[in-house]
C-alpha cells in the first residue's frame, strides 16, 4: 500500500482496463482498488462510476460465470454456488443464474463424468461426482437415464 494518497482518475482508469479484459463483479474491483491503495470512499465512488458506465454488472458476471463453468470445466451446480457466494454475490443474483443452466449440456456433463470413471467403484464415481459440486439428485436421474 503506498504512503502517498492515489488520484482518483489514475484509479478509475485502471479499473476500466482491468473490467475491459474480462468480466468482473463488484468483489474483484473491490479486492484491485485495495491492492492499489485507494481510500473507502475512492473505492465506492469508482465503483459506483463503473456500474454506471456498465464495466460492472454483477447479475452479468453471475450469467457468466455459471455459464463458463458448466460449459468449459463441468462444474456442478453446488461447486458454482460455492464460488458464487465466495465473491459475496447477492443469493437472489446466484439462483437466477443457476436457473439458466442449459439442462441438456448439464446431464451431458454429468454423463461424460461417469463415463470417464467407469472402472471405479460407485463410492469413487460418487465422491468424485460429489466434489465437482453435482448434488446425488443430479446423479440419480442421470444415472436411470444411463441404465434405461
Amino acid at each position: 500500500m503506498p504512503d502517498f494518497p492515489v488520484d482518483t482518475d489514475a484509479l478509475l482508469s485502471r479499473a476500466q482496463r482491468y473490467c475491459a479484459t474480462a468480466e468482473r463483479c463488484t468483489a474483484d474491483v473491490q479486492q484491485l482498488l485495495s491492492r492499489l491503495g485507494a481510500t473507502c470512499e475512492q473505492t465506492d465512488a469508482i465503483i459506483d462510476k463503473l456500474q454506471q458506465q456498465s464495466y460492472i454488472n454483477d447479475a452479468r458476471y453471475c450469467r457468466a460465470f455459471v455459464h463458463d463453468k458448466v460449459a468449459f470445466q463441468a462444474w456442478g451446480r453446488m461447486k458454482i454456488i460455492m464460488g458464487l457466494r465466495a465473491k459475496h454475490l447477492p443469493d437472489e443474483l446466484i439462483n437466477d443464474a443457476i436457473g439458466n443452466i442449459d439442462t441438456d449440456t448439464y446431464n451431458a456433463n454429468i454423463r461424460k463424468l461417469l463415463l470417464s470413471k467407469r472402472g471405479q467403484d460407485r463410492q469413487k464415481q460418487l465422491r468424485f461426482m460429489l466434489q465437482r459440486g453435482y448434488t446425488y439428485d443430479d446423479l440419480q436421474f442421470v444415472t436411470q437415464t444411463l441404465n434405461s
